[in-house]
C-alpha cells in the first residue's frame, strides 16, 4: 500500500466543453494526450521534484455556473443538468483529497437567451468558490480541513461565427471580454489564483468557442507555469 506522503497531488479541473476537449472541427472529443488537463499533468510531473501530480478531467458540455440549460443540453438528449453548482460538491467528494481546483466556467453563461450580465455570471463564480472552500474535508492529504487551492480561469474570448450564433452566442464576444476582466477582479478580491485564458490562447475560427490542439498546449503550459510559481517558497497563497 502506498504511503499517504507518496500519494500524488490532485488537481480537479472542473469546467465545460473546453475542459472536456470538444474538437472545434465537430469531430467529437480531442485525443486524451491532446487535452489540456492531461498535458498539464505531464508538464507538472516533468518539473516535480517530490510528489507526482494527477489531474482529474471533469468537463461537461454546456455546463454553466448555476443555471440549468435545457436548450443547451438538448443536443445531448437533455440527459443531465447543466448547472455547475449541482455537480461540484459531488465531484469534490468523489475525488478528495484534492490539492487544487481549477474552475473553468462562464462561457456558456454568455449565451444570449440566458440574459445574464457579466456581473451576474461572475456572481456564479463567487458562489462556487465559496462552495469549494466550505466543502467538508475535501482538502489535501493530511490537511483535509484545509480547502484546496483555487484557480479561477477566465472564459475564452468568444468569436462570432455561424456556428457560435447557432449555439446562442450572439453578443458573447463583447460579454466574454468584459467577463474576463471581471474574473480577474474577483480573483484578486477573493484571494484565489487567476488564469487569463484570453491572453493564453485563442479559440478556433471554425466554431468561435473551442480550442484546437495547438491552443490546448498553450493552455497547459500557461497553467503549469502558474502552478509551478506557486510552489516557490514565499510566493504561494496556500500550501500545495
Amino acid at each position: 500500500m502506498t504511503a499517504p506522503s507518496q500519494e500524488p497531488r490532485t488537481i480537479l479541473c472542473f469546467g465545460d466543453s473546453n475542459t472536456w476537449g470538444f474538437n472545434p472541427d465537430g469531430g467529437g472529443r480531442l485525443p486524451h494526450d491532446t487535452r489540456w488537463p492531461n498535458q498539464l499533468e505531464q508538464l507538472l510531473n516533468q518539473r516535480a521534484a517530490r510528489r507526482a501530480w494527477r489531474t482529474i478531467e471533469d468537463g461537461l458540455n454546456s455546463r454553466t455556473w448555476l443555471l440549468d440549460d435545457p436548450i443547451g443540453a438538448a443536443r445531448y438528449g437533455a440527459q443531465y443538468s447543466c448547472s455547475g453548482r449541482s455537480g461540484l460538491m459531488t465531484s469534490l467528494h468523489s475525488h478528495k483529497p484534492i490539492d487544487m481546483v481549477i474552475l473553468a466556467l462562464g462561457c456558456n453563461d454568455c449565451k444570449d437567451y440566458l440574459n445574464l450580465s457579466a456581473e451576474q455570471i461572475a456572481d456564479g463564480a463567487r458562489i462556487l468558490i465559496h462552495d469549494t472552500r466550505t466543502a467538508l474535508n475535501c482538502g489535501p492529504h493530511g490537511r483535509p480541513e484545509q480547502p484546496p487551492a483555487i484557480v479561477l480561469m477566465t472564459p475564452p474570448l468568444v468569436m462570432i461565427t455561424a456556428q457560435s450564433l447557432t449555439w446562442g452566442f450572439s453578443g458573447a464576444d463583447s460579454k466574454s471580454q468584459a467577463l474576463g476582466k471581471r474574473y480577474l477582479q474577483l480573483a484578486d478580491e477573493l484571494e484565489v489564483l487567476a488564469f487569463d485564458l484570453q491572453t493564453a490562447a485563442s479559440v478556433s475560427s471554425l466554431d468561435g468557442i473551442h480550442f484546437d490542439s495547438h491552443a490546448q498546449s498553450a493552455i497547459a503550459s500557461g497553467l503549469a507555469d502558474l502552478i509551478s510559481r506557486e510552489l516557490e517558497p514565499g510566493r504561494r497563497r496556500s500550501p500545495l
